[in-house]
């Protein structure tokens, strides 16, 4: 059985339990076998994984400063209240997460060997696995050139003084171009650096007639502001009419209207290109060890229309625990007056003995830039402060800037509610954490959450769960399950792993059909690499209707499910959940395999 490409989503947490468990006495277990396991490929879904799909519950992360701005530790839940669309709400799960700074000595250790379940043949040690991932993601689609050199000067130094020898990083793009997956090789990574160059889809020139900026395009299409339509339209007059509209033999205001229609509509395509590649990102690092953070390199862009997708992004990124942290690459900015030659062209200063132009437009215009260039921030500031990052602007600091965003804050606090009476409609609901006594502190928490259009089904649930299961870091015990491994070489440099999971039966929720007795499992296993990649995985789903005979010797012997992954010989990362459909309950374990060359 293969997964479906939309809801594959194959992740791995950090905490390994080193070791493969003993093997296990031959017993007249029910024994179910896999057929030929399925090849695995990365896939993406397009849904909104906004709750949890058992609990049904919302995920805020708190940082919480003092007057220093260092983030504050030693609080428990009683120190926090939680609003939702101004209704207090009862927190369901409080968790401290704390992060600090592995010293280079340490990062390098390596993780201690685990006994294997095939021949005794001497392995090498495992490898250590990965402490941090940081993914530099470069908005190529929007940064302009002379800021792209100067972010890009700056992660490279970053390369060489921030990264720890267990730390892993990588580069990304919005345009998809010079992309290099996570790696420890710095040469690498100055090489991929040393390559990026803006890649925008549309560019604004000073030949463009009018040469509209994003937010006064807005303006125009979509809240029809007339005075911008009326400075628009002179652009038009003064570059195509010598400034006189008697010299016209075109309509300027509709070629206005029609500059700033395509110029609006370039806009979005972008800004939903950036976020969607930064939203499956955020994917692709769920399936990672370790701690996990996004530098965001970008001079931000307008959400006027994509205000759902960056909720998706936030919502994404707060499930599978990654922190987004973002640097604007326009560094100490200020505005100039009639525009830069980047923004193309404004109205002239002078028209000689043309119609004279109403004064008032020039100062109108330099007030919508300077408004646009400003709230292109919006979307940086928010996605920070809603994942627990931080937002880097108005400094020319690049280095120190960038060294301040790459570091994760040391404690984090991950609050949950389930909201009462929760309607499936979709709309935003506005989020307020406050803190008990606040005298000098500072909060830092996401401002609301969308609502999903319909209620999942029970498959869908059962999906949405064992994914998350999967990407969790912790080990889940709902029932007993015993995990055995062993793996048998096909080639010099292929092998077969073959995992065994044994599942205390008395702790199934049979159901009576008839006759029968029912239960619905999956299981769920994933194999990762020194790095965190995927490597293989597969699921089996088990549908059991049983006699009360047959439910007899379950419960003396135990159910056995079976299943293979063919991988290279190497040291792999390995978990295994078992999910249990109707009751929603789950185990999930994690375990470490050495396979010698």
């Amino acid at each position: 059985m293969r997964f479906p490409a939309k809801s594959m989503r194959l992740l791995f947490m950090g905490a390994l339990v080193p070791g493969i468990a003993a093997a296990w006495p031959v017993g007249p277990a029910l024994v179910l076998q896999s057929q030929e396991p399925p090849e695995i490929k990365g896939a993406e879904t397009t849904s909104t994984f906004t709750f949890r799909a058992q609990r049904n519950e919302v995920l805020v992360r708190v940082v919480v400063r003092d007057k220093d701005g260092k983030p504050l530790g030693g609080l428990t839940k009683d120190d926090f209240r939680l609003f939702d669309n101004g209704k207090p709400q009862s927190v369901t799960l409080f968790k401290v997460e704390t992060y600090k700074a592995a010293p280079a000595e340490q990062a390098q250790g390596a993780a201690p060997p685990a006994a294997k379940a095939s021949q005794p043949v001497e392995a090498e040690p495992s490898p250590a696995l990965p402490q941090r991932y940081v993914a530099f993601y470069f908005d190529d689609l929007v940064v302009k050139f002379e800021d792209m050199t100067h972010v890009r000067a700056a992660a490279d130094k970053y390369v060489d003084s921030a990264l720890q020898p267990g730390d892993r990083a990588g580069v990304f793009t919005s345009s998809g171009v010079g992309v290099l997956d996570f790696t420890d090789d710095h040469a690498k990574l100055h090489e991929a650096l040393e390559k990026l160059r803006p890649r925008p889809r549309s560019m604004v020139t000073e030949h463009d007639c009018p040469a509209l900026t994003p937010y006064e395009a807005y303006l125009i299409d979509d809240r029809h502001d007339r005075e911008m339509l009326n400075i628009a339209t002179w652009e038009v007059i003064c570059c195509e009419c010598s400034c006189d509209p008697k010299l016209c033999t075109v309509s300027a205001q509709q070629q206005a209207q029609a500059a700033a229609k395509t110029t609006w509509s370039n806009d979005q395509v972008q800004s939903r290109q950036c976020l969607h590649v930064l939203t499956n990102l955020v994917r692709r690092m769920s399936s990672l060890p370790g701690q996990r953070s996004i530098l965001w390199l970008s001079q931000g862009f307008l959400t006027f229309d994509t205000i759902s997708e960056v909720g998706e992004l936030t919502d994404r990124a707060l499930r599978e625990h990654v922190v987004i942290n973002t640097l604007d690459a326009r560094g100490l900015w200020v505005n100039i007056p009639g525009g830069d030659a980047s923004e193309g062209g404004t109205l002239p200063s002078s028209t000689g003995d043309k119609p004279s132009i109403d004064p008032a437009l020039f100062a109108k215009q330099s007030m919508y830039r300077a408004t646009g260039k400003l709230m292109n921030q919006d979307v940086m500031a928010e996605v920070a402060r809603n994942t627990g990052g931080v937002f880097v602007h108005d400094t020319n600091d690049y280095d120190g800037g960038l060294r301040k965003g790459g570091a994760l804050p040391e404690f984090t606090y991950l609050l949950a509610f389930s909201p009462q009476d929760l309607k499936y409609d979709g709309k935003f609901h506005k989020l307020k954490v406050e803190l008990v006594n606040s005298k000098g502190l500072a909060l830092q928490a996401r401002n609301g959450y969308f609502a999903p259009n319909q209620e999942l089904d029970r498959q869908e649930r059962a999906k949405q769960a064992i994914n998350e299961a999967v990407s969790a870091r912790d080990e889940y015990l709902e029932f007993p399950v015993e995990v055995q491994t062993q793996f048998f070489k096909l080639s010099d440099t292929k092998v077969q792993l073959s995992i065994t999971a044994k599942i205390d039966a008395h702790a199934l929720q049979f159901h009576k059909e008839g006759d029968r007795n029912k239960v619905n499992l999956k299981m769920t296993c994933a194999a990762f690499d020194r790095n965190g990649k995927l490597a293989a995985g597969t699921q089996k789903e088990v549908d059991l209707m049983v006699r009360d005979a047959t439910l007899s010797r379950l419960l003396t012997s135990g159910l056995v499910i079976r299943d293979q992954l063919k991988v290279d010989v190497g040291n792999y990362a390995l978990r295994v959940v078992v999910y249990e459909i109707d009751s929603a309950r789950m185990t999930a374990l994690n375990r470490t395999v050495e396979i010698p060359h």
